[in-house]
Protein backbone atom coordinates (compact mmCIF):
# COMPACT_ATOMS: atom_id res chain seq x y z
CA UNK A 1 0.00 0.00 0.00
CA UNK A 2 1.63 3.09 -0.66
CA UNK A 3 0.85 6.89 -0.18
CA UNK A 4 -0.92 7.85 -3.21
CA UNK A 5 -3.93 4.86 -2.18
CA UNK A 6 -4.38 6.16 1.53
CA UNK A 7 -4.75 9.93 -0.32
CA UNK A 8 -7.62 8.90 -2.59
CA UNK A 9 -9.85 7.24 0.02
CA UNK A 10 -9.80 10.39 2.30
CA UNK A 11 -10.30 8.96 5.89
CA UNK A 12 -8.38 9.99 9.12
CA UNK A 13 -5.06 8.81 9.23
CA UNK A 14 -2.87 7.96 12.44
CA UNK A 15 0.75 6.22 12.58
CA UNK A 16 2.13 4.62 15.46
CA UNK A 17 5.15 2.64 16.60
CA UNK A 18 4.87 -0.90 18.11
CA UNK A 19 5.44 0.30 21.60
CA UNK A 20 2.68 2.67 21.35
CA UNK A 21 0.00 -0.03 21.36
CA UNK A 22 0.60 -0.71 25.38
CA UNK A 23 0.19 3.58 25.40
CA UNK A 24 -3.35 3.43 23.85
CA UNK A 25 -4.37 0.86 25.92
CA UNK A 26 -3.35 2.96 29.02
CA UNK A 27 -4.95 6.03 27.60
CA UNK A 28 -8.35 5.01 26.39
CA UNK A 29 -8.82 2.48 29.75
CA UNK A 30 -9.85 -0.55 27.73
CA UNK A 31 -8.76 -3.98 28.17
CA UNK A 32 -8.72 -5.30 25.26
CA UNK A 33 -10.46 -8.73 23.48
CA UNK A 34 -9.13 -12.08 21.67
CA UNK A 35 -10.40 -10.34 18.71
CA UNK A 36 -8.10 -7.83 18.86
CA UNK A 37 -4.96 -8.14 16.78
CA UNK A 38 -2.79 -6.68 19.75
CA UNK A 39 -2.58 -8.08 23.62
CA UNK A 40 -1.10 -5.72 26.17
CA UNK A 41 2.87 -5.81 27.36
CA UNK A 42 2.46 -4.31 31.17
CA UNK A 43 6.93 -4.92 31.28
CA UNK A 44 7.13 -2.79 28.18
CA UNK A 45 4.91 -0.11 29.16
CA UNK A 46 6.22 0.06 31.93
CA UNK A 47 9.79 1.37 30.89
CA UNK A 48 8.51 2.90 28.04
CA UNK A 49 7.47 6.32 26.62
CA UNK A 50 4.76 7.08 23.84
CA UNK A 51 6.77 7.86 20.47
CA UNK A 52 5.88 11.21 18.80
CA UNK A 53 3.73 9.97 16.30
CA UNK A 54 1.73 8.79 19.57
CA UNK A 55 0.89 12.79 19.79
CA UNK A 56 -0.96 13.18 17.03
CA UNK A 57 -3.95 9.93 17.86
CA UNK A 58 -3.82 11.02 21.24
CA UNK A 59 -4.99 14.72 21.02
CA UNK A 60 -7.48 13.79 18.06
CA UNK A 61 -11.25 13.92 18.96
CA UNK A 62 -11.22 10.10 17.30
CA UNK A 63 -9.05 8.57 19.72
CA UNK A 64 -12.22 7.01 21.61
CA UNK A 65 -13.06 5.01 18.23
CA UNK A 66 -9.58 3.89 17.08
CA UNK A 67 -8.79 2.46 20.42
CA UNK A 68 -12.23 0.69 20.15
CA UNK A 69 -11.67 -0.84 16.91
CA UNK A 70 -8.14 -1.55 17.46
CA UNK A 71 -8.10 -3.13 21.13
CA UNK A 72 -11.70 -4.25 21.07
CA UNK A 73 -13.28 -4.45 17.99
CA UNK A 74 -16.89 -6.40 17.70
CA UNK A 75 -15.95 -7.43 13.85
CA UNK A 76 -12.86 -8.50 12.56
CA UNK A 77 -12.24 -8.54 8.37
CA UNK A 78 -8.60 -10.40 8.08
CA UNK A 79 -7.10 -9.94 4.51
CA UNK A 80 -4.25 -11.95 3.46
CA UNK A 81 -2.76 -10.94 -0.09
CA UNK A 82 -1.02 -12.20 -2.62
CA UNK A 83 -0.62 -15.04 -6.17
CA UNK A 84 1.05 -14.07 -9.31
CA UNK A 85 3.65 -11.72 -8.28
CA UNK A 86 2.19 -9.32 -6.09
CA UNK A 87 3.68 -9.06 -2.23
CA UNK A 88 2.11 -10.68 0.23
CA UNK A 89 0.60 -8.75 3.06
CA UNK A 90 -1.67 -9.19 6.19
CA UNK A 91 -4.24 -6.82 7.53
CA UNK A 92 -7.56 -6.20 8.55
CA UNK A 93 -10.68 -3.83 8.71
CA UNK A 94 -11.91 -3.68 12.76
CA UNK A 95 -15.38 -2.85 13.15
CA UNK A 96 -16.78 -1.76 16.66
CA UNK A 97 -20.39 -1.68 18.77
CA UNK A 98 -21.18 1.99 19.20
CA UNK A 99 -20.90 3.75 15.97
CA UNK A 100 -20.52 2.66 11.87
CA UNK A 101 -16.76 3.45 11.64
CA UNK A 102 -14.29 1.15 10.58
CA UNK A 103 -10.43 1.01 11.16
CA UNK A 104 -8.36 -0.14 8.56
CA UNK A 105 -5.05 -1.63 10.14
CA UNK A 106 -1.96 -2.18 8.21
CA UNK A 107 2.23 -2.37 9.18
CA UNK A 108 4.43 -1.16 6.75
CA UNK A 109 7.91 -2.17 5.56
CA UNK A 110 9.41 -0.22 7.94
CA UNK A 111 6.97 -2.09 11.28
CA UNK A 112 5.13 0.88 11.40
CA UNK A 113 1.04 0.36 12.20
CA UNK A 114 -1.03 2.33 9.66
CA UNK A 115 -4.81 3.48 10.84
CA UNK A 116 -7.38 4.51 8.38
CA UNK A 117 -10.53 5.51 9.93
CA UNK A 118 -13.81 5.45 7.65
CA UNK A 119 -17.03 6.75 8.47
CA UNK A 120 -18.42 3.53 7.17
CA UNK A 121 -18.30 0.30 5.61
CA UNK A 122 -19.63 1.63 2.41
CA UNK A 123 -16.68 4.58 2.36
CA UNK A 124 -14.33 1.92 3.31
CA UNK A 125 -14.86 -0.67 0.73
CA UNK A 126 -15.23 2.13 -1.93
CA UNK A 127 -11.34 2.69 -1.03
CA UNK A 128 -10.38 -0.85 -0.80
CA UNK A 129 -12.30 -2.14 -3.97
CA UNK A 130 -10.95 1.14 -5.60
CA UNK A 131 -7.29 0.16 -4.10
CA UNK A 132 -7.18 -3.04 -4.88
CA UNK A 133 -9.71 -4.53 -7.45
CA UNK A 134 -10.43 -3.91 -11.04
CA UNK A 135 -13.12 -2.30 -12.89
CA UNK A 136 -14.16 -5.91 -14.39
CA UNK A 137 -16.03 -6.03 -17.60
CA UNK A 138 -19.75 -6.13 -17.62
CA UNK A 139 -21.75 -9.19 -19.06
CA UNK A 140 -19.04 -11.66 -17.64
CA UNK A 141 -20.30 -15.31 -18.40
CA UNK A 142 -21.73 -17.00 -15.75
CA UNK A 143 -19.05 -20.06 -15.22
CA UNK A 144 -20.18 -22.04 -12.13
CA UNK A 145 -24.08 -22.58 -12.26
CA UNK A 146 -24.88 -22.77 -8.40
CA UNK A 147 -23.41 -23.58 -5.06
CA UNK A 148 -20.85 -26.53 -5.88
CA UNK A 149 -18.78 -28.65 -3.89
CA UNK A 150 -15.21 -27.78 -3.48
CA UNK A 151 -13.47 -30.66 -5.65
CA UNK A 152 -15.43 -29.00 -8.78
CA UNK A 153 -13.48 -25.99 -7.85
CA UNK A 154 -10.39 -27.46 -7.76
CA UNK A 155 -10.85 -29.19 -10.54
CA UNK A 156 -11.74 -26.38 -12.42
CA UNK A 157 -9.08 -24.29 -11.55
CA UNK A 158 -6.34 -27.17 -11.81
CA UNK A 159 -7.53 -26.64 -15.98
CA UNK A 160 -6.57 -22.84 -15.62
CA UNK A 161 -3.33 -23.46 -14.34
CA UNK A 162 -2.57 -26.35 -16.58
CA UNK A 163 -3.27 -24.08 -19.77
CA UNK A 164 -1.04 -21.39 -18.42
CA UNK A 165 1.65 -23.85 -17.71
CA UNK A 166 1.31 -25.61 -21.66
CA UNK A 167 1.28 -22.01 -22.85
CA UNK A 168 4.55 -21.43 -20.93
CA UNK A 169 6.03 -24.48 -22.34
CA UNK A 170 5.14 -23.81 -25.37
CA UNK A 171 6.70 -20.49 -25.49
CA UNK A 172 10.11 -22.12 -24.26
CA UNK A 173 10.15 -25.10 -26.75
CA UNK A 174 9.37 -22.22 -29.55
CA UNK A 175 6.34 -24.14 -30.36
CA UNK A 176 3.34 -22.26 -31.90
CA UNK A 177 1.13 -24.81 -30.44
CA UNK A 178 -0.04 -25.72 -26.85
CA UNK A 179 -0.81 -28.83 -25.66
CA UNK A 180 -4.21 -29.59 -24.67
CA UNK A 181 -4.38 -33.50 -23.22
CA UNK A 182 -3.16 -35.54 -20.57
CA UNK A 183 -3.84 -38.27 -19.37
CA UNK A 184 -6.33 -38.97 -16.44
CA UNK A 185 -3.10 -39.81 -14.28
CA UNK A 186 -1.14 -37.12 -15.12
CA UNK A 187 -3.71 -34.43 -14.34
CA UNK A 188 -4.46 -36.25 -10.85
CA UNK A 189 -0.61 -36.18 -10.30
CA UNK A 190 -0.25 -32.65 -11.17
CA UNK A 191 -2.93 -31.68 -9.30
CA UNK A 192 -1.62 -33.42 -6.17
CA UNK A 193 1.98 -31.46 -6.80
CA UNK A 194 0.12 -28.34 -7.05
CA UNK A 195 -1.89 -28.39 -3.84
CA UNK A 196 1.66 -29.56 -2.10
CA UNK A 197 3.63 -26.71 -3.02
CA UNK A 198 2.44 -23.79 -2.01
CA UNK A 199 3.46 -21.68 -5.01
CA UNK A 200 1.55 -18.42 -5.20
CA UNK A 201 2.53 -18.30 -9.08
CA UNK A 202 -0.39 -20.54 -9.54
CA UNK A 203 -3.34 -19.91 -9.04
CA UNK A 204 -5.08 -23.39 -7.71
CA UNK A 205 -2.23 -23.06 -4.58
CA UNK A 206 -3.22 -19.57 -3.75
CA UNK A 207 -6.50 -20.76 -3.02
CA UNK A 208 -5.49 -22.44 -0.42
CA UNK A 209 -2.88 -20.77 0.85
CA UNK A 210 -3.93 -16.85 1.49
CA UNK A 211 -7.85 -18.73 2.04
CA UNK A 212 -7.77 -19.57 6.37
CA UNK A 213 -8.97 -22.39 7.13
CA UNK A 214 -9.41 -24.03 3.63
CA UNK A 215 -6.51 -26.25 3.99
CA UNK A 216 -8.71 -28.04 6.50
CA UNK A 217 -11.46 -29.13 3.70
CA UNK A 218 -12.12 -32.59 3.08
CA UNK A 219 -11.38 -33.26 -0.66
CA UNK A 220 -12.33 -36.44 -2.00
CA UNK A 221 -11.99 -36.49 -6.15
CA UNK A 222 -14.47 -38.44 -7.87
CA UNK A 223 -15.39 -39.04 -11.44
CA UNK A 224 -18.45 -37.18 -11.06
CA UNK A 225 -16.32 -33.88 -10.32
CA UNK A 226 -14.39 -34.76 -14.00
CA UNK A 227 -18.12 -35.01 -15.43
CA UNK A 228 -19.12 -31.44 -13.73
CA UNK A 229 -16.57 -29.23 -14.59
CA UNK A 230 -16.85 -31.24 -18.35
CA UNK A 231 -20.71 -30.19 -18.21
CA UNK A 232 -19.67 -26.47 -17.93
CA UNK A 233 -17.02 -26.74 -20.17
CA UNK A 234 -14.04 -26.65 -19.10
CA UNK A 235 -12.85 -30.34 -20.45
CA UNK A 236 -13.90 -33.27 -22.52
CA UNK A 237 -12.44 -36.58 -21.18
CA UNK A 238 -12.60 -39.75 -23.39
CA UNK A 239 -10.63 -43.77 -22.45
CA UNK A 240 -8.32 -41.83 -20.41
CA UNK A 241 -7.77 -39.13 -21.74
CA UNK A 242 -8.70 -35.22 -20.51
CA UNK A 243 -8.35 -32.41 -22.99
CA UNK A 244 -8.90 -28.75 -22.40
CA UNK A 245 -12.22 -27.27 -23.31
CA UNK A 246 -13.04 -23.72 -24.42
CA UNK A 247 -13.55 -22.20 -20.45
CA UNK A 248 -10.00 -23.40 -19.94
CA UNK A 249 -8.49 -22.23 -22.71
CA UNK A 250 -10.52 -18.59 -21.96
CA UNK A 251 -9.88 -18.22 -18.38
CA UNK A 252 -6.06 -19.28 -19.08
CA UNK A 253 -5.55 -16.85 -21.08
CA UNK A 254 -7.06 -14.33 -18.93
CA UNK A 255 -5.17 -14.99 -16.00
CA UNK A 256 -1.96 -15.43 -18.25
CA UNK A 257 -2.21 -11.87 -19.52
CA UNK A 258 -4.15 -10.02 -16.21
CA UNK A 259 -3.83 -11.94 -13.22
CA UNK A 260 -3.64 -8.87 -10.95
CA UNK A 261 -3.54 -10.78 -7.45
CA UNK A 262 -5.90 -12.48 -5.11
CA UNK A 263 -7.00 -11.67 -1.49
CA UNK A 264 -8.26 -14.00 1.04
CA UNK A 265 -11.49 -12.37 3.78
CA UNK A 266 -11.61 -14.29 6.67
CA UNK A 267 -14.76 -12.25 9.00
CA UNK A 268 -14.92 -13.05 12.69
CA UNK A 269 -16.97 -11.27 15.58
CA UNK A 270 -16.79 -12.69 19.35
CA UNK A 271 -18.89 -15.47 21.64
CA UNK A 272 -18.42 -16.51 25.01
CA UNK A 273 -14.78 -14.50 24.97
CA UNK A 274 -13.30 -16.56 22.14
CA UNK A 275 -12.91 -15.40 18.70
CA UNK A 276 -15.68 -17.11 16.23
CA UNK A 277 -15.53 -17.71 12.28
CA UNK A 278 -18.41 -16.44 10.42
CA UNK A 279 -17.68 -16.51 7.05
CA UNK A 280 -14.42 -17.00 4.50
CA UNK A 281 -14.00 -16.03 0.86
CA UNK A 282 -11.39 -15.60 -1.94
CA UNK A 283 -11.00 -12.68 -4.72
CA UNK A 284 -8.81 -13.13 -7.90
CA UNK A 285 -9.16 -10.19 -9.70
CA UNK A 286 -8.33 -10.10 -13.32
CA UNK A 287 -8.58 -6.91 -15.90
CA UNK A 288 -11.72 -8.85 -17.10
CA UNK A 289 -13.45 -9.73 -13.53
CA UNK A 290 -13.33 -9.85 -10.04
CA UNK A 291 -13.62 -13.30 -9.31
CA UNK A 292 -14.92 -13.72 -5.84
CA UNK A 293 -15.53 -17.18 -4.07
CA UNK A 294 -17.25 -17.45 -1.12
CA UNK A 295 -17.15 -20.74 1.06
CA UNK A 296 -19.24 -22.71 3.74
CA UNK A 297 -17.44 -24.97 5.53
CA UNK A 298 -19.36 -27.59 7.77
CA UNK A 299 -18.67 -29.13 10.82
CA UNK A 300 -17.69 -32.21 9.45
CA UNK A 301 -14.98 -30.05 7.19
CA UNK A 302 -17.01 -31.11 3.90
CA UNK A 303 -16.71 -27.76 2.12
CA UNK A 304 -18.83 -25.77 -0.69
CA UNK A 305 -18.12 -22.59 -2.63
CA UNK A 306 -20.09 -19.94 -4.75
CA UNK A 307 -18.68 -18.01 -7.50
CA UNK A 308 -19.40 -15.00 -8.98
CA UNK A 309 -17.43 -12.53 -11.67
CA UNK A 310 -17.76 -8.94 -11.07
CA UNK A 311 -17.83 -5.17 -12.15
CA UNK A 312 -16.39 -3.31 -9.67
CA UNK A 313 -19.97 -1.99 -8.80
CA UNK A 314 -21.46 -5.17 -8.47
CA UNK A 315 -18.39 -5.80 -5.92
CA UNK A 316 -19.23 -3.18 -3.73
CA UNK A 317 -22.78 -4.00 -3.55
CA UNK A 318 -21.79 -7.69 -2.85
CA UNK A 319 -19.65 -6.82 -0.28
CA UNK A 320 -21.95 -4.38 1.36
CA UNK A 321 -24.80 -7.27 1.84
CA UNK A 322 -22.07 -9.39 3.13
CA UNK A 323 -21.48 -7.08 5.96
CA UNK A 324 -24.85 -6.85 6.51
CA UNK A 325 -25.26 -10.41 6.50
CA UNK A 326 -22.77 -10.71 9.10
CA UNK A 327 -23.57 -8.00 11.48
CA UNK A 328 -27.16 -10.09 11.90
CA UNK A 329 -24.98 -13.54 12.32
CA UNK A 330 -22.54 -11.84 15.20
CA UNK A 331 -25.70 -10.61 16.95
CA UNK A 332 -27.63 -13.72 16.82
CA UNK A 333 -24.20 -15.41 18.48
CA UNK A 334 -23.65 -12.90 20.96
CA UNK A 335 -26.35 -13.24 23.95
CA UNK A 336 -27.59 -10.31 25.92
CA UNK A 337 -25.60 -11.54 29.29
CA UNK A 338 -22.20 -11.64 27.43
CA UNK A 339 -23.18 -8.12 26.09
CA UNK A 340 -23.75 -7.09 29.43
CA UNK A 341 -21.01 -8.90 30.63
CA UNK A 342 -18.39 -7.34 28.00
CA UNK A 343 -19.17 -3.92 28.62
CA UNK A 344 -18.82 -4.46 32.25
CA UNK A 345 -14.91 -5.56 31.77
CA UNK A 346 -13.77 -3.04 29.71
CA UNK A 347 -12.62 -0.11 31.82
CA UNK A 348 -8.83 -1.74 33.22
CA UNK A 349 -7.02 1.30 32.70
CA UNK A 350 -7.33 4.65 34.22
CA UNK A 351 -8.06 6.82 30.87
CA UNK A 352 -6.61 9.91 32.98
CA UNK A 353 -3.55 8.80 34.84
CA UNK A 354 -3.04 4.92 33.56
CA UNK A 355 -3.07 3.26 36.24
CA UNK A 356 -4.88 -0.01 35.81
CA UNK A 357 -8.25 -0.44 37.93
CA UNK A 358 -9.37 -3.51 40.16
CA UNK A 359 -12.67 -5.23 38.62
CA UNK A 360 -15.45 -3.87 40.58
CA UNK A 361 -14.02 -0.59 41.49
CA UNK A 362 -16.17 2.76 40.12
CA UNK A 363 -12.64 5.19 41.01
CA UNK A 364 -9.27 4.92 40.20
CA UNK A 365 -7.36 4.11 43.40
CA UNK A 366 -4.45 6.19 42.55
CA UNK A 367 -5.79 9.80 40.80
CA UNK A 368 -10.02 8.97 42.35
CA UNK A 369 -10.97 9.69 38.31
CA UNK A 370 -14.45 8.07 38.18
CA UNK A 371 -14.62 4.95 35.84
Amino acid sequence: MNSEQLIKGNPEIFKLMPGDIDHLYRRSGLGGNNLSPFRYNAEQAAISTPSEAFKALAESPSLGQVAERLLEPNFKIEFNSGGGSIAEDKYYALLGSEDERVLAQYINSEGEILLLLFPNWKAFLEWWTGSYASQGMAGYKPVFPSIMEIEVLVCAVHCIDIYRRAYMESMLDYRGGVDLSLSTGDYVELLKRALASGDKRWLLPTIFELTPGLKNSKIALKPEHIKEIEDIGFVTSNEGVITLAERSRIMGTEFISSWMGSISLQASTLREGEERMLSRAFLAVTGFANHLFSFEIAPNSDTRFKHQASTLPELQQTLVKWMEALEKAGAKSIAPREQNETKAAKAKFCGQCGSEIRPGKKFCGNCGTPI
